[in-house]
């Protein structure tokens, strides 16, 4: 497309061919447009120039340059996205504040949705109960400390009884109240933890020594740990049963035959005021050469020298005796001879154990 000057003319041309004044190309909407003329004037020039920019021909930008800077701007790293402003965050902290103050107040006023049943029944548990609990539990308490203290009370009496008291009528006591015997067995075990050792652990070592074909006969067994302890025979004689493994009976007269037994204990049980019945009885049922072991309260020992005495004349020598411990004194004796009817007429007295009030 060619745009010619209205003032051009043939005519007035020079018979001198001049040189072109202008040669350009021009882009538009609808393509390019090659200016090229000859000898044109700079008005006529100008008026063109105008024109192309009425029918909005602006100049079109290299392509080429256009898709350099678009390859660069692909290849180009992505920018970093611009940190949250702060005031975001206030509103965020505002908005939050806002629903908890929205949720105190649902919790204030109503329940929200989603409570448990359980929890709802505990909130709408009345003050007046909650308040009255604290009270039911002191009372709880101090009934529980009563009844300690009366058990221990009575056991302390039942202690005392069986000191000063014959074994038939202990036995009676005991038939009489079986709730008794255990009262007093409780009371015993509290005592027996409170102790450095237990003597009845060094007496079932020894029997753990001889052969298991002995016979024990164990005079006021209790709970009959000697018995659980060992492979041995063992006859459990008591005034009560704690174990299904006690014969009940009075310890002056055991059901057994003479000579029939190899060791016969007596650890803490000799209690009452007729023990020269008891240790009779013992050398009744015992082997000749068979082993009398004794273990007893040191303080319940105030003539040792005497005790041995006694029992040297009811048939019974001395191989053994273990009085350093401050608790507890043990003695072993062998059965020598048999016991005649003349001797059983002595008397023999050990202090009672009493324990004191705690």
């Amino acid at each position: 497309m060619f745009i010619e000057d209205n003032d051009w003319n043939e005519d007035q041309a020079s018979p001198t061919p001049s040189k072109p004044i202008l040669n350009k190309t021009v882009g538009t909407s609808n393509g390019t447009i090659k200016l090229k003329a000859k000898g044109v004037g700079k008005k006529s020039l100008l008026r063109t120039l105008k024109t192309l920019k009425t029918l909005g021909s602006a100049p079109e930008p290299n392509r080429d340059v256009q898709k350099d800077s678009d390859s660069e701007a692909e290849s180009a790293p992505a920018a970093p996205r611009p940190k949250r402003k702060k005031k975001r965050n206030r509103g965020k902290k505002k908005s939050d504040a806002a629903g908890t103050e929205t949720a105190g107040t649902e919790t204030a006023g109503t329940e929200p949705a989603g409570l448990d049943d359980d929890k709802k029944k505990a909130d709408n548990v009345p003050k007046e109960t909650a308040s009255s609990s604290a009270p039911m539990d002191r009372s709880a308490s101090l009934r529980a400390r009563m009844e300690q203290r009366l058990e221990a009370a009575r056991f302390r009496y039942i202690n005392e009884v069986l000191y000063t008291s014959t074994s038939g009528e202990a036995k009676r006591m005991f038939s009489q109240d079986p709730q008794a015997f255990g009262v007093y067995h409780r009371g015993f075990t509290a005592q027996v933890q409170r102790w450095p050792a237990n003597p009845v652990d060094a007496i079932i070592a020894f029997i753990h020594k001889k052969p298991a074909s002995h016979v024990v006969a164990d005079f006021g067994c209790g709970d009959c740990k000697i018995a659980l302890s060992v492979k041995n025979k063992v006859h459990s004689f008591d005034l009560a049963p704690i174990c299904k493994l006690v014969t009940v009976c009075d310890m002056a007269k055991v059901p057994l035959k003479d000579c029939s037994v190899h060791i016969a204990v007596f650890c803490l049980s000799l209690m009452g005021t007729n023990l020269i019945d008891f240790l009779t009885e013992a050398n009744r049922v015992l082997v000749m050469g068979g082993v009398l072991k004794v273990a007893e309260v040191a303080s319940r020992f105030g003539d040792i020298r005497g005790f041995l005495s006694t029992l040297s004349s009811l048939g019974f020598k001395m191989a053994l005796k273990d009085t350093e411990n401050s608790h507890f004194y043990s003695f072993e004796f062998v059965k020598t001879k048999d016991v005649s009817e003349t001797v059983k007429s002595s008397s023999l007295e050990l202090r009672p154990c009493v324990y004191k009030r705690r």
